[in-house]
């Protein structure tokens, strides 16, 4: 999430290592010489701000001759040779092939990050997931229900926590990773092919969302324990981080792409579940190289166990959280799937929701806390309609005769591809024109630029803009535009301000935990869209005439419009006064729990 931050030097390592030479990007600055510091750094490490780094400590990709040059007169204690010799070691580094990663990190990792990352996270997830709707149109399933069983199926991501708790406090025959990875990928493979052969008389609406819930369970934790193992080998050779993360990333990115691309033509000549068939060998191709011991793990012996459970209890309050949010996750799990009810999913969702801020409140620095009550509070309130939205935009004229008739092709591949490229224009803006605001400032003006926008889908679904003689693809996609590059505005901000809330030394456990909450929150808003729908009687389900279902969705779509902007009163008290380049936390701040509520009513 970091590396997006900074995507356009990292794009420009990309290109270094596929083609041989970078394109001119003078006056840029860059991003720190590992983003991963952010989130993983040794307990002696600083992070330092990009805008605010020394000339020896930018990244020499970015530093042309004269800058050198300045450099060399400014410091005084070497010359100019001396510094293009120092800055063309360090481009040799932060440049490196692929080739040179083999040799820094061995050929055993890029493999494995190979198939977990690009593989099953790029590929498949990109070529799967936009599957799973038109799965349920099937089964007719109403749109609120829809919106329920996918707030359930993504809920292992914030398993996070406790998934990384649980592999270092129990290892299995002393290892780690490869067993929780080897035991989630083997579900996750059979319930793949499950759904891709299985046909839908013989499997139930319930077995299907079980299916799902394990690929999306296998997806977190080989995504999680692979982070982990890279981390641990960026930490031994930081001078090489920057290319392993545009290894990683520019491969997932690319995979991801690819399986947009591809998805609209696969489900419109071979159906929903052809993409599932096509990606069982993918996601296979995991077993290679665990079975090969590619994460290069030795086994731990029993007094190596007992101090890491010991160290990870001297973390009590984060333990502890960890386990809260495992329990909240479960029963919103149980009841998602057993209870069709909206009321009653949107009524544990809340609930949960309170028992996390609440929890989180007492337990963490005030600082943290309040950072993540606004994102939270912000995240749950903005209900999602996606459920009843789908029915709309593909329901055939025998079902919705006034709707616009969206073909699977251009649904999934067309506006998927142009969401994808304009996410990364929202990258570029945001970096070169936003990146020094204010984290106020920019939460506040990217808020009320996408509640503006996406009052574009208030016309679409009253169907002003056909009587204005717009087309509905031409109108959908100008729309998909602003709201897809706005959105990387909003988004950027809320991923620096967590980063920046993590203190050193527990940077991974930290930052799981509030990214975890922040999934939470999602699960929540489909919850309550699906209750909002129910409410409103939006319930399509693919059943022929059913235009009436469709009457007061732009009422649905209001709420879930103004209900965000609405947090925005919260920013004063709950957001800190400070430019995304400025440290929130000190240098010596190690204890995410010190001053918090809990620790002032115990006296510690």
């Amino acid at each position: 999430a970091i590396l997006a931050r900074d995507s356009l030097p990292y794009l420009s390592r990309a290109a270094v290592l596929l083609f041989g030479r970078r394109p001119a990007m003078k006056n840029r600055r860059p991003p720190p010489s590992s983003d991963y510091e952010v989130l993983h750094a040794n307990e002696g490490d600083q992070y330092v701000s990009p805008m605010k780094a020394p000339r020896s400590e930018l990244d020499p990709l970015q530093v042309d001759a004269a800058e050198v040059e300045d450099y060399g007169s400014e410091s005084g204690s070497r010359d100019q040779s001396d510094a293009r010799a120092s800055r063309t070691d360090e481009k040799s580094h932060n440049a490196a092939g692929l080739r040179e990663l083999c040799n820094q990190f061995g050929y055993k990792l890029l493999v494995m990050l190979f198939v977990t990352q690009h593989c099953a996270k790029g590929f498949v997830m990109a070529f799967t997931m936009p599957c799973v709707s038109f799965i349920y149109k099937q089964y007719n399933v109403p749109g609120p229900q829809a919106q329920i069983f996918g707030g359930v199926t993504q809920l292992p991501w914030a398993m996070k926590p406790v998934i990384g708790l649980v592999s270092d406090a129990f290892p299995m025959y002393g290892f780690n990773k490869a067993p929780y990875i080897s035991l989630t990928s083997l579900m996750g493979v059979m319930a793949c092919a499950t759904i891709a052969v299985v046909p839908k008389e013989h499997l139930s609406l319930t077995h299907l969302v079980m299916c799902l819930f394990l690929m999306s369970l296998q997806g977190s934790t080989s995504d999680l324990l692979t982070e982990a193992k890279y981390a641990e080998k960026m930490r031994e050779k930081p001078a090489y981080g920057p290319a392993l993360m545009t290894y990683v990333w520019f491969g997932l990115n690319a995979g991801g792409l690819v399986a947009t691309a591809a998805v609209g033509p696969t489900l419109g000549h071979f159906g929903p579940r052809a993409p599932f068939l096509l990606s069982i060998l993918p996601l296979s191709l995991v077993f290679v190289p665990l079975m090969k011991n590619f994460l290069e793990e030795s086994p731990q012996s029993s007094e190596q166990q007992l101090e890491m459970r010991r160290k990870l209890l001297e973390q009590k309050e984060a333990c502890g959280l960890c386990v809260l949010m495992f329990f909240g996750t479960v029963l919103m799990t149980f009841l998602g799937i057993q209870y069709e009810s909206a009321w009653i999913n949107a009524s544990a969702s809340l609930a949960v929701a309170a028992v996390m801020l609440v929890a989180f409140s007492i337990v963490l620095k005030p600082i943290i806390a309040k950072v993540n009550a606004f994102f939270l509070i912000q995240t749950s309130v903005g209900i999602s309609i996606n459920g009843a939205a789908f029915y709309f935009y593909t329901d055939t004229p025998e079902q919705f005769p006034e709707g616009p008739h969206f073909s699977q092709e251009f649904f999934t591949s067309v506006l998927g591809m142009l969401s994808a490229v304009c996410a990364l224009v929202g990258v570029y803006t945001y970096q070169h024109h936003a990146s020094m605001w204010t984290y106020r400032g920019l939460l506040m003006a990217s808020n009320l630029a996408l509640s503006f926008f996406s009052l574009s889908d208030l016309i679409l679904f009253k169907r002003l803009n056909v009587r204005m003689g717009l087309p509905d693809t031409a109108f959908v996609m100008g729309a998909s535009v602003l709201t897809s590059v706005i959105w990387q505005w909003q988004w950027m901000p809320g991923v620096v301000i967590m980063s920046q809330l993590c203190p050193h030394g527990m940077e991974a456990t930290m930052y799981a935990l509030l990214a975890g909450c922040h999934n939470l929150g999602n699960t929540v808003a489909a919850n309550l869209g699906a209750l909002v729908l129910e409410v409103l009687n939006c319930q399509p389900s693919g059943q022929a005439n059913e235009s009436a279902q469709f009457e007061h969705l732009w009422v649905a779509s209001l709420i879930s419009t103004v209900m965000p902007t609405l947090t925005l009163v919260l920013l004063p008290w709950l957001i800190p006064d400070a430019k995304q380049t400025d440290k929130i936390l000190h240098d010596d701040d190690r204890d995410a729990t010190q001053g918090s509520l809990l620790r002032r009513w115990l006296g510690a």
